[in-house]
């Protein structure tokens, strides 16, 4: 009882001297002064997709709805189905839920600063590192380049720094034949899908299963001097603690289900539907003289000051863990191969090399074809998470044996702590917080929540619109250029706010026809595009001498949307009806007057077979939108008229709910220029009726002549199928603890805690 006593005490020390260091280092997160707003070149990852969404998710919850739909992107998109904007994740909905979402941002990010820490030290410490190595495992992890440099996707870090208490759980279950630990790991399985980011849960689901299969047949060389692999494989593939790993792995999953099954409805709907290619999923390929990184972070250069030359992506090879860690590893390689744990993680860390590696070998090219799942993601240098996990891991068991054989005299007063072991501890600190802080910009506060003065001036109206910007990514880039990256003054970054880029307005209560997400429905890509490819929207304008010149389609589609202001890079050729406001530091604001309501009435439905005829419809000169409607489908019974007289007035406008009281002569199309998409219902006098998808991305109803009550309301069968899953997932991982499995006969018990 007195060592699991000292043990729990040398614990709590050890978290609270690594929450210290986490809450110091990021001291202006911690004192609410700033927030990260790490750039991505042409726009922020934190600022314009991940933190949106979140934001979305804390009005949502605050104010009593689902986070289910968000209506200020794309003209409403399903919040919940967006797998990387974490809605599900219970951190997330704990902290969103009831603080201001800015203090919950930062929260979340210290917490997962600090999960890494915890995590990777509970890991390293249960395979026999000392306490010192053990903390300096942590800080390495939590401090790594891989987490630091993602820390922009939040969703990323969020399923990454649980990983290690993952394979804690696994070697704990084994070492103590305990099942309670691996239902643990389904806790932590389903926590990391739920996170939002799946293929850091589908790496993470890898590991776990090498781990624990060939973790399970070592130990049983070790305890049961079973030396024959065939026999190994016999206990392994017969043993209960098998089937039980292979059943907690299914219920972390079903523990998901809430977001795995609308998140699949909305792949398929996207160009990652089955999958994507191999060009594009190696695409920004990492180049093998990057490895160099390993020793000198910046020897190809640093984006924070612009002065990066590689040829892909910094943040994406970026896996620095810091120069006596890596010391530490191969001191662990070259002195200590016996151990196993010492084998299994040198060897993790070559594969996940060469899977970085990408199209460099033709082993990722084989995997991608052969392994299932993994066609479905991008950028294989998302292997550096391994790679970095492997890495730590060893330098902390190497650390551990170097103190011993030089510091205290072959292991002579191995329980007492040697002020040179403090000192490595202290160089590891100082090396990482100088190399990896500098990746995460953090803005002075009060300037960063004061709207920009075009949002004040468009938030002065209290109409119902939209707003578009024209040239936000290009001026993105144009302030990056002339900052020359994030480590120098950042006001630039806040005066580029005036363009209210996507996603940045639903930071401000504005809606967008367009957005930012890399998963969005072909159908709203079609018009708008998305930062993988253009949208026909490009081909409705061109710029000349620093001008732009919109065609007349161009000036349709903005009247079709809704859009009533527009901000701009740059100066828009004469347009009726379209006036000029002022320039509010670089961006110009103009007003549409001839901008449609949010919803109106017409006439006439014209068929379309498939969406390139409904495209073409739409972009043709005869096509009036003012009476006319480009439609999927013929409506039971509808006729179109050639004129209609009728009016529409907007009675509610929730995330999940719109009503209208429609007044119309004759039978008329409602036209509703929010997105289509699975799960809204139409519902006419308290009578369902059926949603067609109009003009590509809009919504229809059919309304009869009169006077009508009508509601859309967002209830998709996906979330209420995956919420019943999950709670299902939890009762059986609960009901599973408390089930007595009796005693594993093929393993002798162990009575040492």
């Amino acid at each position: 009882m007195k060592s699991k006593s000292l043990k729990s005490s040398e614990t709590l020390f050890a978290f609270a001297v690594l929450l210290l260091l986490v809450l110091t280092a990021f001291w202006k997160l911690t004192s609410m002064q700033g927030y990260i707003i790490t750039d991505d070149i042409f726009t922020s990852d934190i600022m314009n997709e991940g933190f949106p969404y979140r934001f979305s998710l804390s009005q949502s919850v605050q104010s009593g709805h689902l986070p289910l739909w968000i209506p200020e992107i794309y003209g409403g998109f399903p919040l919940l189905a967006r797998a990387e904007a974490g809605i599900v994740y219970p951190i997330n909905l704990i902290l969103f839920g009831l603080l201001s979402p800015w203090t919950a941002l930062n929260i979340v990010i210290l917490l997962t600063i600090f999960t890494a820490a915890v995590s990777m030290y509970l890991f390293v410490r249960e395979i026999g590192a000392d306490f010192i190595p053990a903390l300096m495992s942590g800080v390495a992890f939590a401090f790594s380049g891989y987490l630091l440099s993602h820390l922009k996707h939040l969703s990323n870090v969020n399923a990454a720094c649980w990983l290690p208490l993952g394979l804690f759980l696994i070697e704990r279950s084994i070492k103590r034949k305990n099942h309670k630990y691996l239902f643990g790991l389904s806790a932590v399985f389903g926590i990391q899908h739920l996170s939002g980011h799946t293929q850091i849960a589908y790496y993470s689901g890898v590991t776990y299963i090498l781990y624990f299969i060939f973790r399970y047949l070592n130990y049983q060389k070790e305890e049961n001097k079973v030396n024959s692999i065939a026999g190994r494989l016999k206990i392994l593939f017969s043993n209960k603690f098998s089937l039980i790993f292979i059943l907690v792995l299914a219920i972390g999953s079903l523990i998901a289900a809430v977001q795995l099954i609308p998140t699949y409805e909305l792949v398929s709907l996207s160009q990652r539907s089955g999958g994507v290619t191999f060009e594009y999923a190696s695409n920004y390929a990492y180049s093998p003289k990057n490895l160099g990184m390993f020793i000198y972070p910046y020897i190809n250069g640093d984006i924070g000051d612009g002065t990066y030359t590689g040829n892909s992506i910094f943040w994406e090879d970026y896996g620095y863990v810091g120069l006596l860690t890596l010391l530490f590893a191969l001191h662990a390689i070259f002195r200590m191969w016996k151990n196993w744990h010492v084998r299994w993680f040198t060897i993790a860390t070559i594969v996940s090399i060469v899977f970085v590696l990408g199209p460099s070998t033709p082993i990722y090219e084989f995997a991608f074809n052969y392994i299932p799942g993994m066609k479905y993601f991008r950028f294989p240098t998302r292997f550096l998470l391994i790679t970095d996990l492997s890495l730590i891991v060893l330098a902390g068991l190497g650390f551990t044996d170097f103190v011993k054989r030089f510091i205290k005299q072959n292991g002579k007063q191995s329980n007492k702590i040697n002020p040179a072991e403090i000192g490595l501890f202290v160089l590891v600190i100082l090396d990482l917080l100088y190399f990896q802080l500098r990746q995460n910009p953090i803005v002075d506060g009060k300037k960063w929540l004061e709207p920009p003065k075009s949002v004040q001036y468009i938030k002065s109206d209290s109409s119902v619109f939209r707003i578009f910007s024209l040239g936000g990514n290009e001026a993105h880039i144009q302030t990056f250029q002339q900052s020359r990256g994030w480590e120098g003054d950042l006001q630039p970054f806040v005066d580029q706010r005036e363009f209210i880029q996507p996603s940045s307005n639903v930071l401000y209560g504005l809606s967008s026809p367009n957005g930012y997400a890399n998963l969005t429905p072909n159908y709203i890509v079609d018009i708008w595009g998305d930062q993988n490819r253009k949208g026909i929207l490009n081909q409705t304008a061109t710029i000349r001498d620093n001008k732009f010149y919109p065609s007349y389609v161009f000036w349709r589609l903005m009247d079709m949307y809704n859009v009533k202001y527009i901000t701009s890079l740059w100066e828009i050729s004469p347009q009726k009806g379209v006036e000029l406001i002022g320039k509010f530091g670089e961006a110009y604001l103009y007003r549409n007057s001839n901008f449609l309501p949010r919803a109106y009435l017409v006439g006439k439905g014209i068929v379309a077979e498939n969406n390139n005829q409904s495209l073409r419809i739409l972009f043709s000169n005869e096509f009036n939108p003012i009476e006319q409607a480009v439609i999927s489908e013929i409506p039971d019974g509808f006729k179109s008229v050639d004129s209609i007289n009728g009016n529409v007035a907007l009675t509610g406008y929730t995330p999940n709910e719109v009503g209208f009281n429609v007044t119309v002569d004759k039978e008329a199309l409602l036209i509703f220029s929010d997105s289509y998409y699975p799960g809204w219902k139409a519902e006419i006098d308290g009578k369902e009726s059926k949603i067609i998808r109009a003009n590509v991305t809009q919504r229809a109803a059919v309304i009869p002549a009169g006077n009508h009550i009508v509601k859309f309301t967002f209830e998709p069968k996906t979330v209420a199928t995956g919420f019943w899953l999950t709670i299902t997932g939890c009762l059986i991982m609960v009901g599973l603890v408390f089930m007595p499995f009796g005693k594993n006969k093929n393993i002798k018990q162990q009575e040492k805690i």
